[in-house]
């Protein structure tokens, strides 16, 4: 008889604890979807899943400040930088669940929809802490098919399956060469998980065809998530068809994990192809700058012009990658929190002119709208300054960081193109303000919906969160110094 012994691999609960807490959620709002009625159900869903994103934060909080340490054989790193990757996901989904209530299309499938962001938000959380690649592409795998459907959960609207279609087709792609990367990085190294990847490459030749290749592939795949150009072709029509609620969600979580996870593994596992990588983020970032702000600048529906703003903004967020220093990572967390509450003040304020009029916003539907509803009109006018990195917003003070990062790494001409492109934003994001404060407008009619309250206090905290992190920075910059540490040392 022959006995087969394996190595046990010790089952740390506390590493994967957020995603615990999210996925037990999801369950327990599938049987409120059996046992509930309909109008009970979707009162107590949101309850729910608002309660899951707020214990998921506790827990990741509680273990911040707690000392680096890898998880299930290597395959995850808990630290203090994917823990600030989780907390920006969790308020993401927090202020998300506040936009999303109220929305006519949500009311026979709230359900469906805070349990698919619930999982979506355990595949991101479990994603900004991989250590692997192949747990990277499970997390990947389990948080983009939860998007896709969400992007097209508006079933009686047609921009939303064709934007949930042609998200799952590039998505599908993206992750495909993510995946052949992964496997040609094995081949040439033997290991999956990232520090044993950059073990090996120092112990063999870092300059193999096989490793390079790879590497090439990984990047691209990860670029799609990212949207950087020239791999956004999904992002305009997704962020346009998919209900604004969800819009929120993704714009702020999705480009949090995308970047988080870009930066842990090339300092992780590519350290010694740094000259390499920085070389191809450099182009990203100068291509995202160009294609994000020329394309905003044509736009009239104001879901579409934030789109592409987000490619523009991914340019910032792959300077700030390419530093790959201790400022460069403190400026990237910085950054990220800022742009999620930004991008979710704007998007709620979107959702809730969206319900007022009844169909997609144009810019010209805020002409007049401060002086209609001026807590709103306010709100709106300082996340556009602040998207455009103008104080007194943390935008500018987010800005500002990555230049710093910049010039400190050598990368003065990243800064430039970075001042040129926020030049050219000024254009369009100035838009809105001039529309919203234009006197000789006609005031619109507003229609007056249940439900706003909720989306309405999303803004708030959104629009009070960028103001106060401009004039008082400095908590937020030593947590993201931290995150830094942790991930490069120092």
């Amino acid at each position: 008889m022959i006995t087969l012994a394996a190595d046990t691999v010790p089952v740390s609960w506390s590493a994967i604890a957020p995603e615990i807490v999210l996925l037990g959620c999801a369950c327990a709002l599938l049987c409120i979807a059996v046992f509930m009625p309909l109008g009970l159900g979707r009162v107590a869903s949101a309850g729910v899943a608002a309660g899951g994103f707020v214990a998921a934060m506790v827990v990741s909080v509680t273990q911040y400040e707690d000392t680096a340490r890898y998880a299930f054989d290597h395959t995850l790193r808990i630290d203090s930088f994917g823990q600030a990757g989780r907390l920006v996901v969790f308020s993401a989904g927090l202020l998300a669940v506040l936009v999303a209530w109220g929305s006519p299309w949500l009311r026979d499938r709230a359900v469906e929809c805070f349990a698919l962001m619930l999982t979506a938000a355990a595949g991101m959380s479990l994603l900004v802490v991989a250590n692997s690649f192949v747990t990277v592409f499970v997390a990947l795998e389990l948080f983009s098919l939860c998007l896709y459907i969400l992007v097209a959960l508006d079933v009686d609207s047609l921009g939303s399956l064709e934007g949930g279609l042609k998200y799952l087709i590039v998505g599908a792609v993206g992750a495909a060469l993510l995946l052949y990367g992964s496997a040609l990085v094995y081949g040439a190294t033997g290991a999956f998980e990232f520090d044993r990847i950059a073990e090996a490459v120092r112990a063999g030749d870092n300059r193999d065809p096989l490793l390079l290749t790879g590497l090439g592939l990984i990047l691209v795949g990860l670029g799609f998530k990212a949207n950087a150009a020239p791999f956004h072709m999904w992002t305009p029509d997704a962020y346009q068809g998919a209900p604004t609620a969800v819009t929120t969600f993704m714009s702020a979580a999705t480009k949090a994990v995308a970047l988080v996870t870009t930066l842990r593994v090339l300092v992780v596992a590519f350290p010694e192809q740094s000259e390499l990588w920085t070389t191809l983020l450099a182009a990203l970032a100068i291509a995202s700058f160009v294609v994000g702000n020329l394309a905003a600048l044509r736009q009239t529906d104001v879901k579409r012009m934030l789109a592409y703003s987000t490619i523009g903004h991914t340019g910032f967020l792959f300077t700030a990658v390419a530093a790959k220093s201790v400022l460069g990572t403190q400026a990237l967390v910085y950054y990220l929190v800022v742009y999620a509450a930004t991008n979710i003040g704007a998007f709620g304020i979107v959702a809730v002119r969206e319900r007022e009029i009844g169909r997609p916003v144009q810019i010209d539907d805020f002409r007049g709208y401060a002086y209609r509803r001026p807590v709103l009109g306010v709100a709106m006018i300082v996340f556009m300054l602040s998207l455009a990195g103008i104080p007194p917003t943390a935008g500018f003070i987010g800005k500002l960081t990555i230049f710093s990062a910049a010039v400190d790494s050598d990368l003065t001409y990243l800064a430039i193109a970075g001042v040129v492109a926020t030049m050219v934003a000024l254009v369009y994001y100035l838009r809105v303000p001039f529309a919203m404060l234009d006197r000789e407008a006609r005031v619109p009619i507003v229609r007056n919906r249940s439900g706003m309250v909720p989306a309405s206090l999303a803004v708030a905290v959104s629009a009070l969160a960028v103001l106060v992190l401009f004039f008082i920075p400095g908590p937020l910059l030593d947590v993201a110094k931290t995150a830094g540490q942790s991930l490069l040392g120092g």
